[in-house]
Order: C-alpha cells, then sequence, then structure tokens
C-alpha cells in the first residue's frame, strides 16, 4: 500500500495550535489571578489608610476649649501603625481637627511578571474628622 504525499499537508498544525491555545490560556490566567492580586492590594491600601488615619485622630487634645489633634502625637500613631503594617504613607493634617493619611502598596505580578509585566502601586486615602457630639463640623 502506497501513502501518497497530499500538496496540502497540515502536519505540525495542531502543534501550533497547541502553542497559541496554551499562550492564551497562560495570559488569561495571569489576568485572573494577577488581576485579583491588584484588587486585594487596593483594598489592603484603603484599610491601612483607614486604620492609620484612625490612630492619629485618637491622638486627641482635649486639654483646651476646642478639640485638636496633637499633630506631633497623631504623627507618630499614624507612622507607627504604617510600620507596622509594613506600608508607607503620608500624614496630612488639613484642619485642626482633620487628618488625612494616603498609603501605597506596591506588588509584583505572579504570573504576568513572567511574561515581563512590571509590578503594580496601589494607592489608599483616608480622613478622619473629629466630631464632639456626634455632629460633624
Amino acid at each position: 500500500m502506497s501513502f501518497a504525499r497530499r500538496s496540502g499537508d497540515d502536519r505540525g498544525s495542531v502543534t501550533v495550535f497547541a502553542a497559541l491555545a496554551g499562550l492564551a490560556l497562560l495570559l488569561m490566567t495571569g489576568l485572573v489571578v494577577d488581576g485579583a492580586a491588584t484588587l486585594r492590594a487596593s483594598a489592603r491600601a484603603e484599610q491601612v489608610a483607614a486604620e492609620a488615619a484612625r490612630a492619629a485622630a485618637q491622638a486627641a487634645d482635649t486639654r483646651g476649649t476646642a478639640i485638636r489633634i496633637d499633630q506631633p502625637a497623631a504623627t507618630r500613631a499614624a507612622r507607627a501603625y504604617l510600620a507596622a503594617a509594613g506600608v508607607g504613607g503620608r500624614i496630612r493634617f488639613t484642619g485642626p481637627g482633620t487628618v488625612e493619611v494616603t498609603t501605597t502598596v506596591h506588588g509584583r505580578y505572579l504570573i504576568l511578571g513572567v511574561l515581563g509585566a512590571a509590578g503594580y502601586t496601589r494607592y489608599g486615602t483616608a480622613r478622619v474628622t473629629l466630631a464632639v457630639g456626634g455632629t460633624p463640623p
């Protein structure tokens, strides 16, 4: 029996298809896994900012007629919280009773990093205003 070679030989085409499908699957997996990681980093940045701002606001100076934030003590409290959380951040006072904390969370892509994608940076911001009697100023 003779097996004649056809002019439209497609040997090896399955290999090319499998390679391309594998690459597409890797990219899709990377988008799901690394996308979820960036969402978790965003949530962490917001959560740490809120807690650091709360820690700073607890440094209220109640010795005077008006309640104010003791800025040096608030800065120390917020920085201590940020250091314990392992997150960088910036503390800013926007008024006598208001503190704002902005955090920065860095991360590396797990799967997309193999393909050459750089890491990611996510930011979180929280503002706390002291209020007396439950009515904000």
